[in-house]
């Protein structure tokens, strides 16, 4: 704990010093700054070579409990915006210190416009047959296709603040990137229809927005954000059994052991994913098959 607080404080001092440095440097460097993979796959599409994207948390690290590097936030310092996708563990820790200690970066939430839902994750409730639990707000909005096109015109309307004489250049990428996003909706509309009102098991609830959009129920097996016991796994078993569950979810900032374990016992199958994957479009069609069960 005390060297996690040590790690926090000398982090601090190095964001004060790079503001320091950026104050008086060249101001015209076009770096923008997100927190996760799947925002830099966004803005990349839309900024072309006009900008370069920076972002904090790395793949294969975990975005709701991540320290940033020194590397990142030298780069941080150098971004004239912070691009945030809004909720997520890292912003709430970090965006305030952030933001004091870099005063000349300008903040955009990509999740405005986006219905944030609140813990609406399938699991079995100890004292109610509907198996629902409610968390605080959902920060995975990025899962669905239908988010995905507002995520983008925050961004397509943020670069187009931060450079008007590259407007032109930014709608054309933007409608490139929405035509995209289009084509991942509608394979995935024809895909999961078949199987809707289905449920699939999952560690870390992070495909709420996905079940949501297309009429599908996610079965957490991580309660309240931690492991969880074996009073919860059995409950889940039964939930598992009598909804036929037929796929689980493993994300790879996870231990996969008791994924492995749970689908033993509702003979399910175990498929790795990777939601912070940056590759989004790919990603996505990959969860989508194996709901489908291709």
């Amino acid at each position: 704990m005390k060297k996690h607080s040590f790690l926090k404080y000398c982090a601090c001092i190095l964001l004060t010093l790079i503001a320091v440095s950026c104050s008086t440097g060249n101001k015209e460097q076009k770096i923008v700054t997100v927190t996760i993979q799947p925002q830099k796959y966004f803005a990349e599409k839309i900024a072309g070579d006009r900008f370069d994207i920076n972002c904090i948390v790395p793949p294969g690290s975990n975005p709701e409990a991540y320290d940033p590097s020194p590397s990142h936030l030298v780069h941080l310092g150098k971004s004239i915006a912070y691009f945030k996708i809004g909720h997520i563990g890292f912003e709430l820790a970090w965006m305030d210190k952030l933001e004091q200690n870099n005063p000349h970066m300008k903040i955009f939430d990509n999740s405005e416009g986006i219905n944030i839902l609140s813990g609406t994750h399938e699991h079995s409730d100890n004292d109610s047959d509907n198996h629902h639990h409610h968390f605080d707000a959902d920060p995975h909005t990025w899962s669905s296709p239908k988010n995905a096109r507002i995520i983008a015109k925050n961004m397509y309307d943020a670069f187009v603040s931060l450079d008007p004489s590259g407007e032109k250049v930014y709608r054309q990428n933007y409608e490139a990137l929405l035509a995209e996003i289009n084509q991942v909706d509608s394979v995935m509309t024809r895909k999961l229809t078949p199987v809707s009102g289905t449920m699939f098991a999952i560690y870390h609830p992070s495909l709420s927005y996905l079940a949501k959009d297309y009429n599908l129920h996610q079965l957490s097996l991580e309660y309240n954000g931690k492991e969880p016991s074996a009073f919860y796994l059995k409950k889940a078993i039964d939930v598992a059994k009598e909804n036929h569950v037929k796929v689980i979810f493993i994300q790879q900032e996870f231990d996969a052991k008791q994924a492995e374990s749970f689908a033993q016992e509702i003979g399910a199958k175990v498929v790795s994913i990777n939601p912070l994957s940056y590759n989004w479009s790919e990603e996505l069609l990959n969860i989508t098959n194996a709901i489908a069960g291709e």
